[in-house]
């Protein structure tokens, strides 16, 4: 094996800013490779593609849903992040087969303790390994840069702005976000996961981006969005009525609930919210009558 400097820099990964990189550059999967095999259910004739924008536009295997973006160094330095969201997806989509939108059995409480710090990292990834690869449909047709603080975000080499970082959906009058993991289980494995970016400053900057988890969406930002300012919660914002770095997510029906705790390093975390379910009939369910509420139509993502 080759020594390599710290200070040696790979033309080809984007984690490149500061050096630090090994002289391999190695696959990264758009979305998490464990992810992809979760939701393929050990299927071998899954397939997997982009939708939209630049990226892979035809159907491929998971081991090729990659771009060589990252070197093996900082690639492997990024693994805690995947398993942080292979965690959080795991608990979700058993527990949503389990109950198949009032078919099955909801089950006894459950929690999870999932680090809230690898999983905020995650988000972070998602996007930037669309924007780096140019995949956004605004960057087709012009030059358009992220903050170049990202990265030391994403590496762990800075502490996060109080302003910046995570949220999740708190006003469920917010048709921009998803908090509905228990879908009917012919909807579980369909668009469960998508990328959205923030765009500013006339579509030269992205922001950050509503990233999509197991039918739950997450904003992530690379700024202040000014959640002090009244016209924070206008319905213009698609992260209006957000909670900043929640302490947990829960799911609740009939007093019975399934959470998930984000453990963070630093103490400046946000409340928890439980969302509550209606109870559904089972013998509509069994006949083929959707469950009341809200259902999995969202717009698509990549």
């Amino acid at each position: 094996m080759t020594d390599v400097s710290d200070e040696f820099v790979h033309p080809k990964c984007y984690a490149n800013t500061r050096g630090g990189c090994s002289s391999t550059i190695s696959g990264e999967h758009y979305v998490s490779h464990g992810l992809i095999k979760l939701y393929q259910d050990n299927d071998p004739a899954h397939r997997v593609q982009h939708r939209t924008g630049k990226g892979v536009s035809h159907p491929v295997t998971p081991k090729n849903f990659k771009a060589n973006i990252l070197c093996q160094k900082h690639n492997t330095a990024l693994s805690p992040a995947d398993d942080a969201a292979l965690e959080f997806a795991t608990f979700l989509r058993r527990n949503a087969l389990q109950y198949d939108a009032g078919s099955g059995e909801w089950g006894a409480a459950e929690e999870i303790f999932i680090s809230g710090d690898d999983f905020q990292r995650w988000v972070l990834k998602l996007f930037l390994n669309h924007a780096a690869t140019n995949h956004f449909g605004v960057q087709q047709a012009k030059t358009v840069r992220y903050p170049t603080e990202a990265i030391d975000l994403l590496l762990d080499r800075a502490a996060w702005p109080s302003t910046w970082g995570l949220c999740i959906p708190a006003d469920l009058s917010n048709n921009d976000l998803w908090s509905d993991p228990f879908q009917r289980k012919e909807a579980v494995d369909v668009d469960w996961w998508g990328c959205a970016p923030f765009i500013f400053h006339d579509e030269t900057w992205l922001g950050g981006a509503i990233v999509d988890l197991s039918h739950v969406s997450f904003g992530l930002t690379l700024f202040n969005p000014g959640r002090h300012d009244p016209r924070f919660n206008n319905p213009g914002n698609p992260i209006r009525g957000t909670i900043q770095r929640p302490r947990y997510m829960g799911w609740e029906l009939e007093g019975i609930e399934k959470r998930i705790y984000f453990d963070w390093e630093e103490p400046r975390y946000g409340p928890g919210i439980t969302y509550t379910l209606m109870s559904q009939e089972r013998d509509w369910r069994s006949l083929g009558t959707l469950p009341p509420g809200r259902q999995f139509t969202k717009p698509q993502h990549p």
